[in-house]
């Protein structure tokens, strides 16, 4: 066995002197949770559990391995991962308490020779993805007591035949369909583990030789030339960019070689977690994810591949995850390596869709994402045109969030849908369509456009064929004035008359004033100028940050009726108080004299105490009359034309021609 695999013996003393005086507040909650796992009571609840619970369950006697007390079988899957036995062992470590000692040995025990793999046990104790999973967790922990009188020969016996058992099961039921998904990283992942644990020479080439080959074709199939995972779901992205990270690790550390593809998109992973994550450090509940932060996974690719951007948007020191990983020499290392800001402010993600906008890298500026992509598998939401919206330290317009995976949930089924997200609908009519909680019975088909950022602005296009039945094509653009007015514009294209429905999901409270709609935070205050006129109101509805969670937030639902072209614009800015800019439709003519209808172009100004903005947006072709326009005096020829005013002078910027 190759006891030492993440930690040699000789650090582990080390990484608990640094834990007990660097991360007083981890090593309290480690043994905290220690003890509740002693006592038979689980809470699923370290930030990367899948599907977090905050309701604590006690066996008062054995445990029952299949038992699902809250009527998701998600927990049952959750309990057979065992994550939690790392943590016993951390906490073993750090207080030299045999008490979880004991506790291990009891429930590993226990496990094996009550949970067999027959029947439909591999449907809920027994699936590939837990037996993968598995295969890490029990290496983790047990390295932890390795040094424990109490781990005698029995008992790693015990553990050994079972891992031998895991390792069988994993390789001999890999299917085609594993190698797009997730779950075949979680089995190869765990399958690599175990052979480099045991102790079989020839065992272990077969494992790790396969596990490997696996690693590389599933990455190459499931990672995006631009960086993102294709399930289109940032949780699932960094479980997946977890699994590799530690693949990276264990193969350095074993001297085993790394396939170059493995090292290049785990990398691109790794700078997507950095481009999509808020200022506030942590991942859009973008599809079925949590509100996580990102820095230790960060912190960890920095680390295995030297790289001072990645460092700048992780903790400045390892965190306290990655030292039980990586080894106590990575504190010293993690130190040396020098920080770098990243080439770029914004970022378009054109594979995947997927696009960021902010003013600047502090923990205080502005924060756009857009997404116009691909459905994803199962995990993704119906959310083509959602942008969500950070500002003054904080969020405004969030996605809701996926709350249960339960079939059948109403709550689900709704988080999923269209009308949970910050985009546009017609006629009351979804386009695409929920099928229970991981299937669809249609889907609209995105089409993405380039993405432009300057230093000055940002501009970014998307639609869908979601309503081409109708004979309508759903267009929205983003103009992204720096560092705090976004210009949105939604375009109908189609004949006949139709109903347009604007959503938006707050994460706070809002007041409807006027031609505005004003969310108010801690920190400031989002101002949403409706250009139309528009009916609006405003409802309650369950947004929810973690898995098992949920709360209700307002959201504003605008409608318009439309006939023919129609176009909805909507002014938002943010601002440490109420908005104090001013804004006014202007027309917008050709060298003529002919005023354009709204159907051809559209324009307003926007004033603000520093600058003037002129906004002129073609939504159709030009060709009555000439073709050079004139907007507040200025000529401009373009389909998007950007003029600022101020006290420097006049600055013309055609945006889209």
């Amino acid at each position: 066995m190759n006891i030492n695999l993440y930690l040699d013996a000789r650090e582990v003393e080390d990484i608990c002197n640094y834990c007990i005086e660097n991360f007083s507040e981890e090593v309290v909650e480690t043994i905290r949770i220690a003890n509740d796992v002693s006592n038979n009571t689980f809470k699923f609840e370290w930030k990367w559990d899948m599907e977090r619970t905050f309701v604590p369950y006690t066996f008062t006697k054995d445990i029952i391995w299949d038992k699902t007390p809250n009527n998701d079988e998600e927990w049952v899957f959750m309990l057979n991962r065992h994550r939690y036995w790392i943590t016993l062992g951390q906490a073993y470590v750090l207080t030299k308490d045999e008490k979880y000692t004991k506790t291990f040995i009891r429930q590993l025990t226990h496990w094996i020779k009550n949970v067999r793999q027959v029947g439909e046990a591999e449907k809920t104790t027994w699936r590939t993805i837990e037996a993968g999973i598995r295969g890490e967790n029990w290496v983790k922990a047990y390295s932890y007591f390795s040094n424990s009188e109490y781990i005698n020969e029995e008992t790693t016996r015990i553990f050994v035949e079972s891992l031998k058992e895991h390792g069988e099961y994993l390789y001999n039921n890999y299917c085609d369909a594993r190698k797009l998904s997730n779950w075949g990283v979680l089995e190869s992942h765990g399958l690599l583990v175990i052979g480099l644990f045991l102790n079989d020479k020839e065992l272990s080439e077969k494992y790790v030789q396969e596990s490997l080959r696996r690693l590389e074709e599933q990455i190459d199939l499931q990672v995006m030339e631009d960086g993102m995972h294709w399930e289109q779901s940032p949780m699932y992205l960094n479980e997946v960019l977890h699994c590799y990270l530690d693949t990276i690790n264990l193969c350095k550390r074993n001297n085993i070689e790394i396939p170059n593809i493995i090292l290049e998109k785990t990398k691109k992973l790794a700078y997507a977690n950095l481009y999509m994550k808020k200022p506030n450090h942590r991942q859009i509940c973008q599809s079925d994810s949590d509100d996580t932060d990102l820095r230790d996974m960060l912190s960890k690719a920095a680390y295995l591949f030297e790289d001072g951007i990645l460092k700048f948007g992780a903790y400045e020191e390892i965190d306290f995850e990655s030292i039980w990983s990586l080894g106590y020499d990575s504190i010293k290392k993690y130190k040396d390596i020098n920080v770098k800001c990243p080439e770029h402010v914004s970022y378009g993600f054109e594979d995947s869709g997927n696009y960021y906008m902010r003013s600047g890298w502090s923990e205080n500026d502005n924060y756009m994402y857009f997404h116009c992509g691909t459905l994803g598998s199962g995990h993704g939401h119906a959310d083509l045109l959602h942008i969500s919206l950070f500002a003054n330290g904080e969020d405004y317009l969030i996605d809701p969030g996926r709350y249960t995976y339960i079939e059948g949930n109403e709550e689900r089924e709704y988080l999923k849908s269209c009308k949970a997200h910050n985009t546009t609908i017609v006629d009351d009519d979804e386009f695409t369509k929920i099928n229970g909680s991981w299937g669809y019975s249609s889907v609209a088909t995105p089409i993405k456009h380039p993405f432009i950022s300057k230093d000055s602005y940002d501009y970014l296009e998307g639609s869908h064929l979601g309503y081409i039945s109708k004979g309508i094509f759903t267009n929205r653009s983003v103009i992204y004035i720096k560092p705090d007015i976004w210009v949105l514009v939604d375009r109908f294209y189609g004949e006949g008359t139709h109903k347009y429905n604007q959503i938006f999901q707050f994460a706070k409270n809002v007041e409807l004033k006027n031609e505005k709609t004003i969310c108010k935070g801690n920190n400031g205050a989002l101002t949403l100028h409706h250009i139309n006129k528009l009916d609006k109101y405003i409802e309650k509805k369950i947004v929810s940050y973690h898995y098992n969670q949920m709360e209700l937030q307002d959201k504003l639902i605008t409608t318009l009726k439309g006939d023919g072209f129609t176009s909805i614009l909507t002014v938002i800015n943010s601002s440490k108080k109420e908005s104090n800019i001013s804004i006014e439709k202007i027309p917008i003519k050709n060298c003529n004299g002919r005023i354009l209808e709204d159907n051809e172009a559209e324009a307003i100004k926007i004033i603000n105490k520093e600058n003037t903005y002129i906004i002129a947006i073609c939504h159709n072709e030009i060709f009555k009359g000439k073709k050079l326009l004139i907007v507040d005096g200025y000529h401009i020829y373009g389909k998007v034309v950007l003029i600022t005013k101020n006290n420097e002078g006049i600055k013309k910027e055609i945006i889209k021609y």
